[in-house]
């Protein structure tokens, strides 16, 4: 029996871990396990519970069959409410099914009875009050107890026996589910750690907008979706002056200003602002053809120029920027090409005195003629 207790909980940890990682750190590509998480949650924890039930059924009179508390409380850790009456239903239902020739008031039968009950409950409750680290203990204890009171009641044998049952039941809950609850605990803090270093590695730190890893990243995803794009390049005018003049940390303080306009304008118009250099900004913009573009960026470049940018608490600056534009396809179709093109019109405008917006198109023009 003992052997069989270990391998119930191997089975029970090793599942529960290898469908906990997928689902709670989806590839970014991996759509399908985003939009229906709840119910792949669900399914995939319920058949969780039917294996449990196949190896459990003859052992303790059938009473392990009551660990599918542990899947059933991670599955609304990861998936919410819509997965624990999933994973219930799919694990009381189908555990009623392949014992079919169990009497409707054995153990295992009311056990199901029972699950199906609970997964309701609770998942009810989780509505109002979420499965998480912090509450999963506390359901998992509420649970535990509920079916404890449960075995008590319904277990027709002599005492001796009863104690063997319940004390097993609670002995093999409380290990499998702290195991699991260590263990995820530990991979939920690893991830956060790698997930925030990923974050700072597309993240500008001094402006927290996108990078230049993270706006070439966006850029290849929006390539496949369409061909109707542009490219904006800014650089700041006078920013070596400012930084001699005031010192490099008050220029720091202009640079976060001069994002913090830019991402606010280019949100409002689902666009993506990236800072890519010293006083350098990317911004590419959905379904912009070249009119749209020297629309919005004109009104940026008016919008930047009237604005004070405070250096401390007495003194201001003002500023003005350069701004190149190249668009998809008119003048190319990766981003890396349109980046290049639309850096060359702004190092064109600065070389002609600067403060100006520019299309790529109105160059080719102008050498043509």
């Amino acid at each position: 029996m003992l052997l069989h207790i270990f391998v119930s909980f191997c089975i029970t940890f090793t599942l529960i871990i290898l469908t906990y990682w997928p689902f709670t750190h989806p590839a970014r590509r991996q759509s399908l396990i985003k939009d229906f998480k709840p119910i792949l949650v669900g399914i995939s924890f319920g058949l969780t519970g039917l294996i449990l039930s196949g190896i459990s059924l003859n052992y303790l009179n059938g009473t392990l069959i009551n660990i599918h508390i542990v899947p059933l409380l991670f599955s609304g850790l990861i998936g919410g409410p819509w997965s624990i009456v999933i994973s219930g239903i799919i694990m009381a239902i189908g555990s009623l099914i392949i014992i079919p020739t169990q009497a409707i008031l054995s153990i295992t039968s009311l056990s199901n009875i029972n699950l199906l009950v609970v997964s309701i409950v609770l998942a009810l409750l989780a509505s109002k009050k979420p499965i998480s680290f912090h509450t999963l203990t506390a359901y998992f204890y509420s649970l535990t107890i509920e079916i404890t009171v449960m075995l008590v009641l319904i277990v027709t044998l002599p005492a001796i026996l009863k104690m063997k049952i319940i004390f097993g039941f609670i002995a093999y809950a409380l290990f499998t589910f702290f195991s699991i609850f260590a263990v995820i605990k530990r991979l939920q803090a690893t991830s956060e750690k790698v997930q925030l270093t990923y974050h700072l590695k597309e993240k500008d730190y001094l402006t927290q907008l996108p990078n230049n890893l993270a706006i070439r990243s966006f850029a290849q995803g929006m390539v496949l979706e369409t061909d109707n794009f542009s490219v904006l390049h800014f650089d700041v005018d006078d920013m070596k002056e400012i930084n001699f003049k005031y010192g490099h940390l008050a220029g720091d303080g202009v640079i976060k200003q001069l994002a913090t306009i830019i991402n606010d304008y280019v949100e409002a118009i689902n666009g993506i602002a990236a800072r890519v250099a010293g006083e350098e900004f990317y911004i590419i913009l959905k379904n912009a053809p070249p009119a749209i573009a020297l629309y919005h960026a004109e009104k940026l470049r008016h919008q930047i120029a009237l604005h004070s940018f405070n250096i401390n608490a007495e003194q201001t600056t003002p500023l003005t920027v350069s701004i190149g534009i190249s668009s998809s396809p008119d003048n190319g179709i990766e981003f890396d090409e349109l980046s290049i093109i639309a850096a060359q019109v702004t190092a064109d405008i600065k070389a002609s005195g600067g403060n100006q917006v520019l299309h790529a198109n109105n160059i080719k023009f102008d050498n043509e003629n």
